[in-house]
């Protein structure tokens, strides 16, 4: 096990640094690509490096699969750089089966993430991605490993929703450099949005790499102060079901109008599909790609100006509003 482990470590660091010595560019994190090109890193053989290289991963739900999966896709990371814990057998199963190490247990997974960092000399980061009601159990693991592991500290990202990071730095410790970051749903496939906040003691490398890996799985990563962070989720966290809700009442609609179910579900998500993506690609206001459609007098504005009169607009900004303050809520325990 001890030589396997040490050829296992003797590969991963041999496989970073050829990484890192490339000339080549890594051009376009999405479409098959990264989005943003990242330039070749050069260090000798015995330098420390800046990008991020190792990744420890607290949580392998839904998003923290996602999170890994877009790091591979990019290639920013080797699967042997990256180590997942969970307590669940069936999703371990599905890193496994990427060729990535795993474990039930938090204490084993830090020990291991530390050693991968110490052989390969690259900089890493820990996902925290459990559900927020396991933090507390979480903590109590991870606190000790940290202060066992990492003397000079260690960059540990949140994707959990409603912890604020004075809550997060208090469980953690001294030696955790806390930083919190909300991706949303279209991670999923690569097409996110993510917020990303420093806690008191993150640095600016810490901050770098966080952005680095939240590149992998969205063109959109955006720094905010850690105030505005249940405003981001009330509109990009929660935004994908308004989308949802909206092709929901288009796809009842539609049905009411006549079509079938097949036509009708094909007809909303294309529709959807093609405005949204007018609507990335155009400069100007929404308000004015919706007048070039609603022709006084016609169908669309008799469809609108039923909405105006039901108080359709100001009615979703009472609802973001109810969001962002559940937000407030939830991170004061409410």
């Amino acid at each position: 096990m001890v030589l396997q482990l040490d050829l296992r470590l003797v590969d991963l660091r041999l496989d970073l640094l050829q990484r890192l010595l490339e000339v080549e560019l890594v051009k376009g994190r999405h479409s098959g690509k990264c989005s943003a090109d990242r330039p070749a890193i050069r260090l000798s053989m015995t330098s420390p490096s800046t990008a991020l290289g190792c990744l420890a991963v607290l949580g392998g739900g839904n998003m923290g699969e996602a999170i890994v999966r877009g790091a591979l896709a990019c290639d920013l990371l080797p699967t042997g750089a990256i180590t997942v814990a969970d307590p669940a057998p069936v999703r371990r199963a599905v890193f496994e089966t990427l060729g990535i190490a795993t474990t039930d247990s938090i204490d084993t997974c830090i020990a291991r993430f530390a050693e991968m960092m110490g052989h390969a000399m690259v900089p890493g980061i820990i996902l925290l991605a459990v559900k927020p009601q396991m933090f507390a159990d979480v903590a109590r693991d991870l606190m000790p490993a940290i202060r066992t592991h990492f003397k000079q500290g260690i960059p540990v990202v949140s994707i959990l929703a409603g912890l604020p990071t004075t809550r997060l730095q208090t469980a953690l410790g001294d030696r955790a450099r806390v930083l919190r970051a909300m991706p949303n749903l279209p991670a999923r496939i690569r097409q996110g949005a993510t917020a990303l906040c420093r806690g008191p003691t993150a640095t600016d490398e810490d901050h770098s790499l966080a952005r680095e890996l939240f590149e992998s799985v969205g063109p959109t990563v955006v720094s905010i102060d850690e105030s505005l962070m249940d405003a981001f989720t009330a509109l990009a966290g929660s935004g994908p079901a308004y989308l949802f809700y909206l092709a929901e009442a288009m796809t009842r609609a539609a049905r009411e109008l006549g079509f079938d179910d097949a036509t009708a579900a094909s007809l909303v998500r294309q529709t959807l599909l093609g405005s949204a993506m007018l609507l990335a690609e155009s400069s100007e206001d929404p308000s004015v790609l919706r007048a070039a459609v609603t022709s006084k007098g016609g169908t669309t504005a008799a469809a609108v100006d039923l909405l105006d009169r039901a108080g359709v607009l100001p009615t979703w900004i009472d609802a973001m509003r109810a969001a962002r303050d559940r937000g407030a809520e939830l991170a004061r325990g409410a």
